[in-house]
C-alpha cells in the first residue's frame, strides 16, 4: 500500500468523508438525467446544448413541474426524505433512484477508503466507482450507455496505468481490447445464428472500460460473476412473469458490479 494522502483518524474525518461522497453521488443524478436525455434530443435531430455544459445549468428542476429544487430538498439522501419522495410544489413522485445513487458512492467510497485509505489509488477507484454507479443506473433506466461515460472512462484507466496504479500501460491496452472481443465476438457470431444482436454495443465499451483499468488477466472473473447475476435475475424474473421469451434484461448493472467488485475485493495489485 502506497502512503496516504490523507489520514482518516477519527470519525469526525469519516463523517466528512461521507458527507462529501454523498453529494458526489447527488451530482451523478445530473449525470444519469441529463447526459441520456441530451443523447435522445441528439438521435431525434432536436436542437439541445453540449452534454457537458447541461451538467452545469440549468439548475434542478422537478421532472414533472419543471419547479426549482429548493436547496433544502436538494440535501442528498435528506432532502428526498423530508419531501417523502415527492416534489414540493406538484407533488409527483421523485424516483428511488436519487438517493440510491447517492448512498451507493457513499457506500462505495467508505469501503474503498477503508481497504485502500486515502492513496492515489483508492482516489482513482472512487473515479471510477461513481463512472460505473452512473452507467449501471442510466442502464437500467433507459438500456443506454453513453458513449461520453464508456469512453472517457476508458481513457481514464488508460490514464491511471500511464501514471503506474493497477496494471502496465500494455496491460491496459490489452484489457481494453479483450474486454471488447469478449463480448463483441460472441455477439457476432450470435447475430449470424439469431438475425439480430445478443446485447448492445454499449456492453462492449464497459468492459473496454473495465479491462483498461483491471487488464486482461481479472476479466473472466467479471464476465463469471456479471453472467451469473444476470442469468439469476432472469430466472427470478421468469419464475414471477416478469419476463417474457425473448425479452431482454439490462446487462450493464451487471458489468458494472461485478467489475467493482473485482477490482476492489477480488483482484490484488503490487502496491509497493
Amino acid at each position: 500500500m502506497k502512503e496516504a494522502l490523507l489520514t482518516l483518524s477519527t470519525p469526525m474525518h469519516w463523517l466528512f468523508l461521507t458527507l462529501v461522497l454523498l453529494a458526489v453521488g447527488s451530482f451523478l443524478n445530473v449525470v444519469i438525467t441529463r447526459i441520456p436525455a441530451a443523447v435522445f434530443a441528439e438521435l431525434e435531430g432536436c436542437d439541445s446544448p453540449e452534454p457537458i455544459r447541461q451538467l452545469f445549468w440549468p439548475p434542478s428542476r422537478c421532472p414533472g413541474c419543471r419547479a426549482s429544487i429548493r436547496w433544502h430538498d436538494n440535501l442528498p439522501v435528506l432532502g428526498w426524505l423530508i419531501c417523502q419522495g415527492r416534489c414540493r410544489d406538484c407533488h409527483q413522485r421523485i424516483g428511488w433512484r436519487y438517493p440510491t445513487a447517492e448512498l451507493l458512492m457513499a457506500a462505495a467510497g467508505v469501503c474503498i477508503a477503508a481497504r485502500f485509505g486515502l492513496t492515489a489509488e483508492g482516489l482513482g477507484l472512487v473515479l471510477l466507482s461513481a463512472w460505473l454507479i452512473s452507467l449501471a443506473l442510466i442502464d437500467l433506466e433507459t438500456r443506454l450507455l453513453p458513449d461520453l461515460l464508456t469512453l472517457s472512462g476508458l481513457w481514464l484507466g488508460l490514464l491511471a496505468a500511464c501514471l503506474g496504479l493497477y496494471v502496465s500501460p500494455t496491460e491496459a491496452i490489452a484489457g481494453a481490447a479483450a474486454g471488447y472481443c469478449l463480448l463483441a465476438l460472441p455477439n457476432a457470431l450470435y447475430r449470424l445464428w439469431r438475425g439480430h444482436d445478443g446485447m448492445g454495443g454499449g456492453d462492449f465499451k464497459l468492459m473496454a472500460l473495465l479491462g483498461a483499468w483491471l487488464g486482461p488477466q481479472a476479466l473472466p472473473a467479471v464476465i463469471l460473476l456479471a453472467a451469473g447475476g444476470g442469468l439469476l435475475q432472469a430466472a427470478l424474473l421468469t419464475i414471477a412473469g416478469r419476463l417474457q421469451t425473448g425479452q431482454s434484461i439490462a446487462f450493464g448493472p451487471w458489468l458494472a458490479a461485478a467489475g467493482w467488485f473485482t477490482v476492489v475485493w477480488g483482484y490484488e495489485w503490487s502496491l509497493s
